[in-house]
């Protein structure tokens, strides 16, 4: 590297600051924190939050209802306001981030705005025992701010809130975790999220949020085919769909070369075939550990090759 360095130097094409940047760099004497200070913005965002929910439920009373719910409505008015000021406005394809808050700050609004739903709720009663309407307004603010200010994060948050309404709804009426009407209803939003993101991205609008909507929708789609395996009557119909889903994953996977969906595919597959097997057998505590000593090691070393051989392809 050195060399090649010195070549491109000595031939001009690249200037002395270059050069001796790029030696720096090689030398790891510079290195990227990037993913590092963005990790500590979400983190810092979602303790903030966090911290003013249990604020909010604890102490309401001694603080003054009129002084929380102005403050956190300020404080939302704040980011919103910041975040129109510096974004571009609405565009059909990806918009560069302005500064480094930009994204977080949208995301604190967005959650500041949560926080004042579900403070009006617990104080007010505003729709009772219909309180989780709330979940869809906030699903669906969440996702115009995203496709406004071109934000991915508000876009998973919108998306598994709307998930979140769907299963709340459901459970208010009776049902179980993961019974027959919840797991339809998860079924049926992984394949409304995936299907939204596929056409999205056919109508060439927002292309790159193609792979938020992937991500939730498969992990959504998989978890309830995994779930539906164990019971005698739907399990055979439950693992095709889940085998034909995890194959569907793992092309497209290869495809795009994105091994997170071929992990995803592997390890749904592997629980729902082993949940499936093991309703259907009897077996020995010997032979139930044996299974399972010989299945994952098969499975770790077959994701290390096929790991490996993406990033060879990289």
């Amino acid at each position: 590297m050195q060399e090649a360095l010195n070549d491109l130097e000595s031939g001009e094409i690249l200037s002395r600051e270059q050069a001796a940047l790029l030696r720096r760099i090689y030398g790891r004497e510079l290195f990227s924190v990037h993913w590092e200070l963005r990790l500590l913005l979400y983190g810092g965002i979602l303790i903030l939050t966090t911290g003013l929910g249990l604020l909010v439920a604890k102490h309401f009373a001694s603080i003054g209802h009129l002084t929380l719910l102005a403050t956190i409505a300020l404080g939302c008015a704040a980011c919103f306001a910041y975040c129109l000021r510096h974004g571009g406005g609405f565009s059909r394809d990806g918009l560069p981030t302005p500064d480094a808050a930009y994204d977080y700050v949208l995301l604190l609004g967005c959650l500041l705005l949560g926080t004042l739903q579900g403070y009006l709720e617990l104080r007010y009663q505003l729709l009772a025992q219909y309180w989780n309407w709330w979940l869809l307004v906030s699903a669906l603010t969440y996702l115009l701010c995203a496709h406004y200010f071109d934000n991915r994060l508000v876009l998973s948050l919108a998306l598994s809130t709307l998930g979140a309404w769907l299963g709340v709804k459901t459970s208010l009426l009776g049902a179980g975790l993961w019974d027959g009407t919840l797991r339809d209803n998860a079924l049926f939003f992984g394949a409304l999220v995936v299907a939204a993101g596929a056409v999205q991205t056919r109508l060439g609008w927002k292309r790159h949020f193609l792979p938020v909507h992937l991500h939730l929708g498969v992990n959504v789609l998989l978890a309830a085919l995994v779930a539906g395996v164990a019971p005698r009557a739907t399990g055979p119909a439950y693992l095709a769909g889940l085998l034909l889903a995890g194959s569907g994953s793992a092309l497209y996977a290869l495809r795009e070369r994105s091994f997170a969906f071929l992990l995803y595919a592997v390890l749904y597959g592997y629980l729902g075939i082993t949940i499936f097997v093991f309703n259907r057998g009897h077996w020995s505590s010997e032979g139930g550990i044996l299974y399972f000593l010989v299945s994952a090691a098969s499975l770790l070393t077959a994701l290390v090759a096929l790991h490996r051989r993406f990033r060879s392809a990289e």
